[in-house]
């Protein structure tokens, strides 16, 4: 069998990483233009990700300094919910993730690999290629005609400020509300990412550049003038899977980066096309596992927006509704319901801590309902 992985992003690197440790003698193909630039974005990631590294490259936290890598305990998340206590959405002790440099990764793999597999430098797309089966990770789609546009995801735009430091200052991820939207952090070795992420139906650009100074100010960052802001869609393929190709990273997904979910979805992805090739699924019930995905990460999201924050604004009342239109129209899912209430009087005493919806264990669940003081609420809604 011959098998062709397109696009040499955060993605395209996953899953070619993925393919030439498991899929055996297959002849495998690396497609992509050197000359396209790889995107820098997506730099948080779920706890599958320092796996996957060990696993199908022999990563060790020897090598964090050549993705310019951080080790990742939690998210830590401020203004969320009405006058709460900040907290940290803590990963589970000895079960980190990591914060990475995109393109320092994508080399990182493309080095481990240039001799393992046979790579093309072009520019093609799926139906150019003889293979038996296509990965498609070529990025943004240029037309939404075959994704589903997401009901409730409230933000479309964000603005991006690299502030450069020594050393991490933090082994989290910030998610902090704002007056427009939040703000993440990401705490690399040398720089600290911070994203403004906004609608920009409601608010400016150059509201959202006066207003992230105060989180500048907040934690001590310098700013430098290494920016990008961008406007987005959010959106998920009605068929992310075919008799002969598949699609991740953004040729199949996006979704606001609240809890920094891509990662999972490319991992469960890559491994579902195993499961195609190997005989072990077939392609409709791959469909189906990765629509109940994106359909789950989505109301995780507004899980957060559903709590509010401590600012009354037009943005601000907008997700709030639109948090708790999601939690009305889910309290018939019943695998949402019983997640939303976990059995157990505490975070290490939550049953089912491995078993997870959307890329949050159930563990995950009782620490953000009880700290976003929304627990409550959506008990009413639910009975």
């Amino acid at each position: 069998m011959k098998l062709a992985v397109i696009g040499r992003g955060t993605a395209g690197a996953q899953t070619i990483a993925h393919l030439q440790k498991h899929m055996g003698r297959e002849e495998i193909e690396w497609h992509f233009d050197p000359n396209i630039p790889t995107q820098a974005v997506g730099e948080g990631s779920t706890r599958d990700l320092p796996n996957n590294l060990f696993y199908n490259l022999d990563f060790d936290y020897n090598d964090l300094d050549k993705i310019d890598g951080s080790v990742k305990t939690g998210v830590y998340k401020s203004g969320w919910g009405k006058n709460l206590p900040n907290f940290i959405h803590s990963f589970v002790p000895g079960d980190v993730s990591l914060h990475f440099n995109a393109k320092s990764l994508q080399n990182y793999v493309l080095d481990k690999l240039k001799d393992k597999v046979k790579i093309v430098e072009h520019n093609i797309t799926a139906d150019e290629i003889d293979a038996d089966y296509i990965i498609d990770c070529s990025g943004v789609p240029k037309e939404l005609d075959e994704f589903h546009i997401p009901k409730y995801i409230t933000i479309n735009s964000a603005h991006v400020t690299q502030c450069y430091w020594d050393a991490p200052r933090f082994t989290h991820t910030l998610a902090i509300a704002r007056p427009y939207g939040w703000v993440f952090g990401i705490p690399l070795q040398n720089r600290c990412s911070i994203g403004y992420m906004y609608n920009k139906d409601f608010n400016t650009l150059e509201e959202v550049k006066e207003d992230v100074k105060n989180v500048f100010k907040e934690y001590n960052l310098n700013p430098s003038n290494e920016t990008n802001s961008f406007t987005f869609k959010n959106y998920y393929r009605k068929q992310n899977f075919t008799n002969r190709v598949a699609y991740s990273g953004n040729a199949s997904f996006f979704l606001e980066p609240l809890e920094a979910t891509s990662v999972s979805c490319m991992d469960m992805i890559q491994r579902s096309v195993w499961d195609i090739l190997n005989g072990v699924q077939t392609v409709e019930s791959m469909n189906q596992k990765y629509i109940h995905r994106l359909e789950s990460i989505e109301r995780m999201i507004m899980l957060h927006y559903f709590s509010g924050s401590n600012w009354d604004t037009d943005f601000w009342k907008y997700a709030q509704s639109r948090g708790e239109q999601c939690m009305i129209d889910s309290k018939f899912n019943k695998e949402f319901v019983s997640f939303c209430n976990p059995k157990g009087d505490s975070f290490s005493r939550v049953e089912n801590t491995n078993h997870e919806l959307g890329t949050w264990p159930m563990s995950s669940y009782y620490q953000n309902i009880n700290s976003l003081g929304i627990k409550e609420k959506l008990h009413a809604i639910q009975r």
